[in-house]
């Protein structure tokens, strides 16, 4: 995994929690906690923050981008399969706990990231929203494909 800090400024950072806060809700039962649909990348509200980013996913494409809101009501273990990297934008995370990956057996580990952070992941190793969070919590997800895979044969 990788660790990056201080991506945003402190007013970049407010004007897209605003924003988030807009497009945030619930979709059923099978998306816990709020989130927006998965094409936030082609908002131009992301401009900024996409472009903040672009260091770190050099010969990526983002297939997928979405927010997701939580204050640690669920536990909800997944994978992305599809994609070969994750990325978790830590927005508003005051008690500074990350993503949490599912180990061998009952064993679990627990990240730390502070906010205006990003963590960079395997998208094939199982992980979760922390749960019994002592407050809310928004962060931005994003998936991610090697760009040479999407290279058609000619």
């Amino acid at each position: 995994m990788k660790y990056y800090e201080n991506i945003l400024l402190q007013k970049e950072k407010l004007q897209l929690l605003k924003f988030i806060k807009t497009v945030v809700k619930d979709l059923g039962e099978y998306f816990p906690g709020l989130q927006s649909l998965p094409n936030l990348h082609e908002y131009k509200e992301l401009k900024i923050f996409l472009n903040k980013i672009k260091p770190y996913i050099t010969g990526y494409k983002i297939v997928k981008c979405w927010a997701n809101y939580s204050n640690g009501d669920f536990l909800n273990w997944h994978h992305h399969p599809d994609s070969d990297i994750s990325m978790v934008y830590y927005l508003k995370n005051k008690s500074k706990i990350g993503t949490i990956f599912k180990l061998k057996g009952t064993k679990v580990m627990v990240t730390k990231c502070k906010e205006n952070s990003i963590s960079i992941f395997d998208s094939r190793l199982i992980h979760s929203v922390p749960c019994h969070l002592p407050e809310e919590r928004y962060i931005l997800s994003l998936d991610l494909l090697r760009k040479e895979k999407n290279v058609s044969g000619t």
